[in-house]
């Protein structure tokens, strides 16, 4: 765990990575002065206090249906967890480093349809309120806790970072689909490819207080078409209002599997597709060499759904199958924008990484003309000739969201789509399935879950004479992601499969062909596809007539005496 803002310098360039190696800690915890808006919407001076400990809070949250077919019945849970733990830990949801500390409800209501959604985000953003008045109090005078090592510190809770799709960010940002909830860039301005101001959570607020001076907010139909002119949803009440340092622009960072893995399927893969045809890129995809560890998709064209893996197994192999077959510069458009997204992956930046991934991005609104001149940006009946794509905008504030924040892929949404597994879907087949009460059995049920696994480690640590301090937190050679599995391992290793947690960490070096430097592992397959074939079999085989000479060059221009190899009967594998 990380308790104190530092900075890590690579050369001359500083690191981003965790949290509390972000601009935002240090801004913090410097003490600077800020201005921020009370309850009353007066300004106040606010500063941290000498010895102060932030506790970065980082929420989640996403609805999602736990019936199938029939019942027509959602579960809209609230996850935390502290960005004082490392990623790799938080990223695991097999870590229980996330806690669900609601599920708030998803009420009906009995009135127009045009202000349900208005309702339902009021309800959602009190409740959130009501969950988190603790952590705000917390957060404006600070709280007294002890760490893992029992030593005691004097905290703060602040909320850093929320991971949610695009509906809900704009719902906690109260703003319309027509302006970017962390943005001043409105929808004419979405596909510029211009880096914006980020759009200051005191503006919108400012704005709410104005708007209720003029007009009650439960005379809904009134204030809501005013609200509509100001590009605000209708809520006048964000949760985050009176929360210490909150902003929306900073804490909602840019979440990768809705941003980046599902905008690529729903747009640049899209328009590959209608490129090339349906047919085409099936056939493409289905004669593409089968590998251990990657989907191999017998079609693409008529899948609707994919899950985080699968999208990043499309991009790995969109520009290959495309090349040769569009124009060059579509295929750079594709290309560059699959580039910004790998480049965004990375667990650590530097200053000079930042600006090549921007770059790969300005790459691609430099040949985007090509998407349109190909006539494959298309509606559901007609063809668009622009780029107003709010989730392309969003990609603009990645370089500023890593500056304030970290890398960006300890927020991405995987986790917390697993969590709704865990945490909704999962338990809700354990109970009545009645919608007035499987919410309480789910409680009972993950309470119990908890109860018997802190019961456990408890009882191991107590028949051993243990501390039940966890000094393996300070290990620098870790054998598992869970801290709590590298308790166990280190107390009795021989017990550590009664408990549930993530792999160990595997060294591919000590089995596998190791390179001479020692610097690569290989792994095969040990029976192979076929064994003791001449050369000239592989040439027939995969109509490769070249093969036995190119072969015996291969061999003779390797340094020494080598000739012993030119009668070896070949091994091969279709696949490793």
């Amino acid at each position: 765990m990380e308790y104190d803002p530092y900075q890590i310098f690579e050369g001359t360039e500083r690191e981003y990575g965790e949290w509390m190696s972000g601009d935002e800690a240090h801004r913090i915890q410097v003490s600077q002065c800020h201005f921020l808006l009370d309850r009353n919407y007066k300004y106040t001076q606010d500063r941290l206090p000498a010895g102060a400990t932030i506790v970065p809070i980082v929420l989640a949250s996403d609805k999602a249906p736990v019936t199938r077919m029939t019942g027509d019945i959602e579960m809209h849970p609230l996850f935390l967890t502290s960005a004082n733990i490392n990623s790799k830990v938080r990223m695991k949801a097999t870590s229980h480093a996330w806690a669900c500390v609601a599920y708030t409800p998803t009420p009906e209501f009995l009135t127009h349809p045009d202000f349900h959604s208005v309702l339902e985000a009021r309800v959602w953003h009190r409740c959130v309120d009501i969950v988190c008045t603790g952590l705000k109090v917390a957060a404006h005078v600070g709280t007294f806790m002890s760490n893992p090592t029992n030593l005691t510190r004097y905290c703060f809770t602040l909320l850093v970072a929320y991971t949610a799709d695009l509906p809900e960010q704009l719902m906690i940002a109260c703003v319309t689909k027509s302006i970017s909830p962390v943005t001043i860039a409105e929808k004419n301005q979405f596909g510029d490819g211009i880096l914006y101001a980020p759009r200051d959570g005191e503006l919108t607020l400012q704005k709410l207080h104005e708007l209720c001076q003029q007009i009650d907010p439960w005379r809904l139909q009134e204030f809501l078409a005013e609200a509509k002119k100001h590009n605000l949803s209708g809520v006048q009440l964000p949760f985050w209002r009176n929360w210490r340092f909150s902003n929306p622009s900073i804490f909602l960072i840019g979440e990768l599997l809705h941003y980046g893995h599902k905008l690529f399927f729903n747009h640049p893969f899209k328009w590959c597709k209608v490129l090339l045809g349906h047919d085409e890129i099936d056939v493409h995809y289905r004669i593409q060499h089968k590998r251990v560890g990657v989907r191999h998709f017998n079609g693409v064209s008529y899948v609707s759904q994919m899950t985080g893996r699968e999208h990043r197994d499309l991009q790995r192999t969109i520009v290959p199958t495309i090349a040769g077959l569009a124009d060059p510069d579509f295929v750079c458009a594709i290309r560059a924008i699959v580039d910004f997204l790998y480049r965004v992956q990375v667990a650590t930046f530097t200053p000079s990484s930042i600006r090549a991934m921007e770059e790969s991005l300005q790459e691609f609104h430099s040949f985007k003309g090509a998407i349109l001149r190909a006539g494959v940006r298309r509606g559901k009946s007609k063809e668009i000739f622009h780029f107003e794509i709010l989730k392309l905008e969003l990609l603009q504030s990645f370089g500023r969201s890593i500056h304030n924040s970290g890398s960006l892929i300890p927020y991405t949404a995987d986790v917390s789509e697993r969590l709704l597994i865990t945490h909704c879907k999962d338990p809700f087949t354990r109970t009545n399935r009645q919608r007035s009460g499987f919410t309480r059995q789910i409680v009972l049920l993950l309470d119990c879950e908890e109860s018997i696994r802190r019961f456990d480690l408890y009882s191991f640590l107590r028949e051993r004479d243990a501390s039940l301090t966890n000094t393996s937190l300070a290990s620098n050679e870790p054998h598992y992601v869970d801290p709590m599995m590298d308790w166990v391992q280190r107390i009795a290793p021989e017990e550590a499969n009664w408990f549930h947690g993530p792999r160990t960490y595997r060294n591919h070096f000590l089995k596998g062909i190791v390179t001479e430097d020692s610097t690569t592992a290989f792994h095969v397959t040990v029976k192979p596809d076929f064994a003791d074939k001449p050369p000239n079999y592989v040439a027939m085989t995969y109509n490769l007539p070249n093969f036995p000479a190119l072969l015996r060059n291969y061999i003779d221009a390797i340094p020494g005496d080598h000739s012993r190899l030119h009668g070896c009967l070949l091994k091969g594998w279709t696949k490793f």
